[in-house]
């Protein structure tokens, strides 16, 4: 029997899986081969109604499988756009780094984006499963691929500008109230981040509908759901072997004690090492490794004070003033930046070696007020816990108020040091948008609640904070240090260092001091007019420094160095002689100087406070400082900086004054270890053995 002359002359089949010549051959086909041509022709062509339910069950699975399909071309698109995107910070990779940390490096940031990028592929899928409509379909694909692309663009500028990705402390920016006083973008961010934002969007949207309407435009017939999974199983495996190769470099180096990659693990976006050194058994550990030192604060509950300090009932009760100019660098303090608080400091004590406790207003006003690390911050704001020195001030008597030109709801401050004050005693809302102008309705705050005071026999503590010498440096127009740069633009700052972009915003930054030069007389004459400047303990200092490229960045925030911590310092009153004071002095002393000029015991000090007494400072000392993820060591020339949750050696970094990395970081690693080890302890010095309770965030 011959079969091979039926239907001679008949059209001849298509191969399976062939499309029209019109349509192009598909890539990355979640819908798999198909198993029959059917042109897109035959989707809508009017049928009988005994076929209608069969065809638009077929027509339903087709264009299934080209969302489906396009959905996931998108996503390989967008890992690999992301992926170039990311090479940026490449670009951060230290230079003497061995070939086996660039191998890591480059695995370690295919497979970090491509872990990033689970979050858009959860979008896409619940696009695919709820956005019927293929019109809008569209759309929210190419916004979701676009805000995942310009995050990451985004992350490559802060690390740049900070040193360190989106954590935390960005989230902590973006979902406090008031934020907004200390963190002004401007114009000349938004208007381009918003642009391509839209104009991402716009083309991963087109890119969408394309590859939707070329796959639907092969017109076959889908397959089962076990094949037409197997390119999905096909990247997960890639993704998979990528993944396993580099956290084994990792782990390997890890275990050898490899710094050279764990300096570029530092660099990739949220990157997770695997750690096996202490997960091996004993018999396995390589005895030649250094030692660990264990930071587990975890979530430890605030046991602070010990003790509170008992107060000689006959003591003096002189007023008390702190005065911070917000972002104050120590080298400001001179003639002409600050004519006004420099003449000042002739009458006063001047700290020449003055060390803030942290790289930022948080970090620095907390060990200023509470004399603590900075690691303590978040047991305290759990506890919301009021410093010990507001405690015994209001046993004693005083009337506490806060002025501040910025909110002091971000950093949480109204929860923390003033968390028993007044609250209709704390003046943070200005109605003044630049900090500038704020600054001086402060003063007038000031001096209105000085007028109230008129005739007032108990003793006073007023905090006041100026901030416009903090970012973007709001100062009047025409200061005197020109060429100064008249706004400041953030992209600008990420992409250059150019010495003329440097001298316009140094400058801009020295004319915001001038002005809160300007602010702070004004502040000292209320005092003098009230007749109370003399019997005033007055206290000026900055919350932290800022950096102008000096070792690689801008702003504050970014590193442990000499800009961003060193402060100035000055001290007069009843009780203090005037002079210079050169040996090293930090905020933490601050609260025990001031109780124990109030008849607060010496020897009890370390029941309450990590701090010393201005006024008779050590020969020498370790400084400890703080920021969101690491605390720093400073001693003699070297800063160690810790992690706030460091459980390796690897967690130590090392670096000279100027911030760069020692040429032996595992010897002085080994030389400071007990010291290394007495900052842990410090650390819990004052947690209880117990986890923090719910219940104590609701204090």
């Amino acid at each position: 029997m011959v079969l091979g002359r039926r239907g001679a002359g008949k059209h001849r089949p298509r191969r399976v899986g062939q499309c029209p010549a019109a349509a192009p051959s598909c890539i990355f086909d979640v819908g798999s081969p198909p198993l029959r041509p059917t042109p897109i022709r035959n989707l809508v062509r009017p049928v009988a109604s005994r076929g209608a339910p069969q065809r638009s069950m077929h027509s339903d699975l087709l264009r299934s499988a080209a969302r489906r399909h396009a959905s996931v071309t998108l996503w390989v698109a967008n890992v690999a756009a992301g992926t170039l995107v990311g090479t940026a910070y490449l670009g951060h990779v230290p230079a003497d780094a061995s070939p086996a940390a660039w191998v890591f490096g480059a695995l370690g940031l295919l497979s970090s984006v491509a872990t990033l990028a689970l979050v858009p592929a959860l979008m896409l899928w619940l696009i695919h499963r709820w956005v019927r409509s293929d019109f809008y379909a569209a759309p929210a694909a190419g916004l979701v691929g676009g805000v995942f692309l310009v995050l990451l663009a985004a992350d490559t500028l802060v690390f740049t500008l900070l040193g360190h990705h989106f954590n935390g402390a960005v989230w902590n920016v973006v979902s406090t109230r008031g934020s907004e006083d200390a963190v002004r973008l401007g114009a000349g961010v938004w208007v381009p981040s918003l642009g391509a934002l839209a104009l991402v969007t716009a083309v991963e949207a087109w890119l969408w509908r394309s590859l939707f309407r070329r796959r639907l435009a092969c017109g076959a017939r889908p397959l089962p759901r076990s094949l037409s999974l197997r390119p999905i199983a096909l990247l997960a495996g890639a993704y998979l072997a990528v993944f396993a190769a580099e956290k084994t470099i990792y782990a390997a180096a890890e275990y050898r004690c490899d710094r050279r990659v764990h300096e570029v693990a530092q660099v990739l976006p949220l990157y997770q090492g695997l750690r096996v050194s202490s997960l091996l058994p004993e018999e396995l550990a390589d005895d030649e490794r250094p030692p660990a030192v264990e930071f587990r604060l975890g979530d430890r509950a605030l046991a602070y004070p010990d003790r509170m300090p008992r107060v000689d009932p006959a003591g003096a009760r002189p007023n008390i003033l702190v005065l911070v100019l917000d972002t104050w660098r120590r080298d400001m303090l001179d003639a002409r930046a600050t004519p006004n608080l420099w003449a000042f400091s002739r009458t006063a004590r001047r700290f020449e070696d003055h060390w803030s406790g942290g790289n930022s207003t948080r970090f620095g006003i907390f060990s200023l007020l509470y004399g603590l690390h900075g690691s303590y911050w978040f047991p305290v704001f759990e506890a919301r816990r009021p410093p010990v020195l507001m405690d015994v001030l209001a046993e004693l008597g005083y009337e506490r108020a806060v002025f501040s030109s910025a909110s002091q709801s971000y950093p949480e401050f109204r929860e923390t040091a003033w968390a028993d004050v007044d609250p209709t005693l704390i003046f943070d809302d200005h109605d003044a948008e630049r900090a500038d102008g704020r600054d001086l309705l402060v003063a007038e705050r000031f001096a209105a609640w000085m007028d109230g005071r008129e005739g007032t026999v108990d003793p006073f503590f007023a905090f006041v904070l100026l901030d416009s010498p903090h970012q973007p440096y709001d100062a009047p127009p025409a200061g005197p240090f020109q060429p100064a740069a008249e706004a400041l633009n953030y992209l600008e700052l990420a992409r250059s260092d150019a010495p003329d972009l440097v001298e316009r915003v140094f400058n801009r930054y020295r004319n915001a001091v001038h002005h809160a030069d300007g602010v702070a007389r004004g502040i000292l004459d209320v005092l003098r007019a009230h007749g109370v400047l003399e019997d005033t303990l007055v206290v000026i200092t900055g919350d932290h420094g800022e950096e102008f490229q000096e070792n690689g960045f801008w702003g504050h925030t970014s590193n442990f160095s000499h800009e961003q911590l060193a402060v100035p310092m000055l001290l007069a009153g009843p009780g203090v002689e005037p002079g210079v004071e050169c040996r090293a002095t930090a905020h933490a002393d601050l609260p025990a100087t001031l109780l124990e000029l109030l008849g607060a015991d010496p020897a009890e000090r370390e029941h309450w406070s990590q701090g010393g007494n201005l006024l008779a400072p050590p020969a020498e000392r370790p400084l400890v400082v703080a920021g969101w993820e690491h605390l720093g060591l400073i001693l003699g020339g070297e800063v160690f900086r810790v992690g706030i949750e460091a459980r390796s050696p690897l967690d130590v970094a090392v670096f000279d004054r100027a911030w760069r990395p020692v040429a032996d970081p595992a010897g002085a690693y080994l030389r400071e270890f007990p010291r290394i080890e007495d900052l842990a302890r410090e650390c819990t010095r004052f947690l209880a053995d117990e986890p923090a309770r719910w219940w104590t965030a609701a204090r």
